[in-house]
């Protein structure tokens, strides 16, 4: 399978960064946050003897990722009229037992939709992280709040998924002076900042969710929200 997407991939003109094969779901969790592409996620139904193993695996990447292009590759197309019950929107099912020839054509449409998708929303601006540890690509706009998640490591909160990667906010403080650090915990993107509560000393962004501001950098907040009233 991994030969047909990199012929197709060869033969199309077909970007991507990387093709990873693997039986361990938690492995396609610590590839999500190192893709650049909305990604394609071809499974199969039945893993390590568990009939419905691959619903529940696209379950959990719809968890962190809306976007993605989910494509079931089975011998278990029976599971096809239940798969709406996961609401994991896959885009098609494609049955192992064809021929060779229609089953290169359906990969090749799949691929092809991958493609298409990838080309119209490309962003004109992109919070872009890179370090030795991750490269980490997300549309600005989309970026609600980026907070330490553990010794190095981060999570960025966008509108669509949850982005965790290692590095430092001091590091990520840098990139854009769109992100405003409220908290020795926490930078936020301007942007998505509503309103602040003084006597809580909280901010609370369009989303609805609360970000906690530190005594040191209330004057900070304080000043950024009154100069874009």
């Amino acid at each position: 399978m991994k030969r047909l997407v990199e012929d197709i991939c060869e033969k199309q003109q077909v970007p991507y960064d990387f093709i990873e094969v693997t039986t361990r779901r938690e492995r396609i969790m610590e590839k999500l946050p190192l893709t650049s592409y909305i990604p394609i996620y071809f499974l199969d139904i039945e893993i390590k003897g568990e009939e419905q193993k691959g619903l529940q695996v696209a379950q959990e990447i719809r968890t962190y990722d809306t976007q993605g292009i989910i494509v079931f590759v089975t011998t278990h197309s029976e599971f096809a009229p239940i798969s709406y019950q996961y609401m994991v929107s896959a885009l098609t099912f494609i049955d192992k037992g064809l021929a060779y020839e229609e089953r290169y054509r359906l990969f090749e449409q799949c691929l092809l939709h991958y493609k298409a998708r990838n080309e119209a929303e490309i962003p004109d601006d992109d919070l872009i992280v890179e370090n030795a540890n991750a490269t980490v690509r997300v549309p600005f706009s989309s970026v609600e709040y980026i907070t330490t998640d553990g010794a190095h490591r981060l999570a960025l909160v966008s509108t669509k998924r949850v982005v965790h990667f290692y590095g430092t906010l001091k590091e990520i403080e840098r990139l854009d002076e769109r992100l405003l650090r409220c908290h020795h915990s926490y930078l936020v993107n301007k942007l998505h900042i509503f309103a602040y509560d003084a006597t809580e000393k909280m901010l609370t962004l369009k989303s609805g969710k609360q970000i906690p501001v530190s005594r040191r950098m209330v004057r900070k907040v304080r000043q950024f929200v009154k100069d874009e009233q």
